[in-house]
């Protein structure tokens, strides 16, 4: 197969050899490939030699990135630069060490270095659960078997509030803040539920720590046993 480039002739800016051999146009620099690896190559050191913005020590950068802010020799001089009149803080979470500037804490609270550390936060997750099941509950109100609740402790004449957020992270049915009792309306197809079952009773563990009685009924107490209802709440109040 005949070569398909013409003789040229050129001088190798490696060794100053001159050269005639079948090149393409852009091929018209070196003689050889050792003299390519072993030539100065004046083209490739087109950068300039700068102080690190950091430590002030004289690095060499390419001509791409000069002209683009702060310059630094290293990685670490560059991390170090970052955090410079930033206050440190610990994550909840990873126990990571991460940095605010003073602006910033202006419009939140550092908890977390990362979204993903706030993700797996339970006790965050579970506060806004709870939120937003007392947003669902002002926008629709309460369902039928609360309503029912209400009925009985309106006629006791008792001091009630509902939907509670006790502690920042449970929110009860009823609270009876004058004697400390706590009653919450279970529905039966939920709170039969294994899982559920455990964190009801972690729950009144919880309230019984802190001081306070928890009284639970059913959808079949409230509507199978009404009168008995009435006399465990009032056993309970007096």
């Amino acid at each position: 197969m005949k070569n398909q480039y013409k003789m040229r002739k050129f001088n190798c800016i490696g060794c100053g050899k001159e050269v005639e051999e079948r090149r393409p146009k852009n091929k018209l620099k070196y003689c050889s490939l050792g003299c390519y690896r072993v030539g100065k190559r004046p083209g490739r050191m087109t950068g300039e030699i700068v102080s690190c913005s950091f430590c002030g020590k004289e690095v060499y950068k390419k001509k791409m990135f000069l002209g683009k802010g702060n310059l630094f020799c290293s990685k670490d001089c560059h991390k170090r630069f970052q955090v410079t009149g930033k206050i440190k803080f610990v994550c909840k979470i990873c126990g990571g060490e991460f940095w605010w500037s003073r602006s910033r804490l202006r419009q939140a609270n550092p908890i977390y270095c990362s979204m993903r550390c706030r993700n797996k936060d339970k006790e965050r997750l579970l506060l806004n659960s709870i939120k937003g099941n007392l947003a669902q509950l002002n926008k629709q109100g309460l369902n039928r078997l609360e309503l029912s609740g209400r009925e009985i402790l309106e006629d006791i004449g008792v001091e009630f509030r509902e939907q509670v957020l006790m502690f920042n992270k449970f929110l009860v049915d009823v609270l009876i803040p004058d004697v400390g009792l706590i009653i919450q309306w279970d529905g039966e197809y939920w709170h039969s539920r294994p899982d559920r079952r455990k964190l009801d009773v972690s729950q009144d563990a919880y309230f019984k720590k802190c001081g306070y009685r928890v009284l639970r009924f059913t959808d079949k107490d409230i509507y199978g046993r009404r009168e008995g209802v009435y006399a465990d709440i009032k056993r309970a109040i007096r």
